[in-house]
């Protein structure tokens, strides 16, 4: 019996758990964080103890810094203007209704579903102008850098929660723009990491709750973390970790999650809204558009998913259903169009650590209160350093005709106006008197009025047609498309200016 129980003892020092999905042989180096064995047989040896940790803080303020550059730039998405436009309105007292208070030919209301950060985009650009808006996009994309961090330093140490976090965010970024999206992604961040949590101890996070009620006043991705806590329920069962009474539980969180949101002041007609939108967006709007397989971000995107199936492949334990349900989220999510390639970034991330640090195949270390005070020191160092860096480049706005202002300010209010889709946003805000043919809210107009619109721009048959059912007897179109040289040559239309590649026609 004695030789059975030192047999035991000693079989249970052969191995070492290092995550909860792997187990590391004897031979591994127990270096702390650093040490590593790769692939080929090579036997790294890496700084450990008080050296380590400096260039752990080396590391993480190289991110911090250039996740803050990436984040700096003049306001150059055709978004930011309706929002602000939005929150404007809705500060004034406005209401949307039919017929549309800025548009003559909406046939279905405007939902203002991204009220809450429109409302404040509003105030800070009413306090500091658009030097404002450029600090949001920068400020967003060091939130969701922290929140990413968050949800992958549970399953890794800090060089691979640290790697694993920025790829995520860089892979994300055609979707941090400034807009509420990006606030979006970074709620989505923190639901990942919640839901990864309750996979490992089935414990159910009702703050999820309160935060989907948060979130579904910012924007619509509220129903991908309510899609998302489902399937991970679901894979759990697959697992056999769940007992009915423990399902149910965890499922009250997505159903009560879609409670909370009907309650937001918009009222139950926001749930329907994910349909409406969708339905105009996947034929018009080019980000919804599938994934060109050219796409950078998608590349790195991918690149994030392949570590870790190539890792799954090398490792000796299959991976639970629920890890392997994340992962073909993120790969449909950035598959599916180039909008939602954010999406699979932050999905991916937490993988893509876990993977890392199976490699180094290390213990994690907890993370200490003075590690977290550490971190938001330097993420609000980098937040006050743009301020006065955002006030220096984006003075301006990139990509909009701010030189045809005055000759669009003459044009009598009420007038309709022919107007590229993506400038119609800047149009509205900047010269709210106009009334655009459409504009960039295509939910609201039939499917086909916009059909009728991209026949027109491109000049195919029956494109006056548009212009005479619409009474539209200004145009402002780019300089060098097909419309600008039918409108003058086909029609004579006479131009009031030019500025930044648009052209402003005028009807004889």
């Amino acid at each position: 019996m004695a030789a059975f129980r030192a047999s035991r003892m000693v079989s249970r020092t052969r191995v070492a758990k290092v995550s909860n999905t792997d187990l590391v042989p004897p031979d591994t180096d127990k270096a702390r964080g650093f040490g590593s064995r790769f692939a080929l047989g090579t036997h790294v040896v890496l700084p450990t103890g008080y050296v380590a940790r400096w260039l752990c803080w080396g590391l993480a303020l190289v991110i911090v810094a250039a996740t803050a550059k990436a984040g700096l730039r003049a306001v150059s998405d055709p978004s930011p203007w309706l929002h602000l436009r939005v929150g404007q309105y809705l500060l004034d007292g406005g209401r949307f209704g039919l017929p549309d208070p800025w548009a003559p030919y909406p046939v279905r209301p405007f939902v203002p579903t991204e009220w809450l950060p429109s409302i404040l985009a509003a105030q800070l650009y009413a306090a500091a102008g658009l030097p404002a808006i450029a600090w949001l996009r920068c400020a967003s994309m060091l939130l969701l850098l922290t929140a990413a961090l968050w949800s992958t330093r549970r399953v890794s140490g800090t060089v691979p929660s640290l790697l694993a976090a920025f790829a995520s965010v860089l892979a994300a970024g055609e979707g941090m723009t400034e807009r509420p999206q990006a606030i979006s992604l970074v709620l989505l961040a923190v639901t990942v990491g919640a839901w990864w949590r309750t996979a490992e101890d089935l414990k159910p996070r009702w703050w999820l709750i309160p935060l989907t009620w948060l979130w579904a006043m910012s924007h619509g991705l509220w129903v991908v973390g309510l899609g998302l806590g489902v399937v991970i329920v679901a894979s759990l069962a697959i697992d056999h970790r769940l007992d009915r009474r423990q399902a149910g539980r965890l499922l009250a969180i997505p159903a009560l999650g879609l409670v909370a949101a009907a309650l937001t002041p918009v009222g139950p007609r926001l749930l329907l809204t994910p349909l409406t939108v969708g339905a105009n967006g996947r034929d018009f709007v080019g980000e919804w558009q599938p994934t060109s397989i050219r796409d950078p971000y998608a590349i790195l995107t991918l690149a994030m998913l392949a570590i870790v199936l190539l890792r799954w492949i090398r490792s000796r334990v299959v991976p639970p259903w629920w890890q392997i349900a994340l992962a073909g989220l993120s790969l449909v999510s950035t598959l599916a169009m180039s909008r939602t390639i954010a999406v699979g970034a932050v999905f991916a991330a937490p993988l893509l650590a876990q993977a890392l640090q199976q490699h180094l195949r290390t213990s994690v270390e907890p993370v200490t209160r003075r590690d977290v005070l550490g971190w938001l020191t330097l993420v609000l160092a980098a937040a006050v350093i743009a301020v006065p860096v955002s006030a220096t480049i984006a003075q301006s706005p990139v990509g909009v005709p701010q030189g045809l202002r005055a000759q669009l300010s003459a044009i009598p209010a009420g007038t309709v106006i022919l107007c590229e889709d993506d400038k119609t946003g800047w149009l509205l805000w900047a010269e709210p008197q106009l009334a655009p043919a459409i504009d960039i809210r295509t939910e609201i107009y039939s499917h086909a009025h916009l059909a009728a619109y991209v026949r027109t721009m491109a000049v195919e048959p029956g494109w006056q047609d548009f212009l005479r059912s619409t009474r539209s007897t200004y145009a402002l179109v780019a300089t060098e498309s097909p419309i600008a040289t039918a409108l003058r040559e086909r029609l004579g239309w006479q131009s009031l200016g030019a500025d930044s590649g648009f052209v402003l026609l005028a009807a004889r």
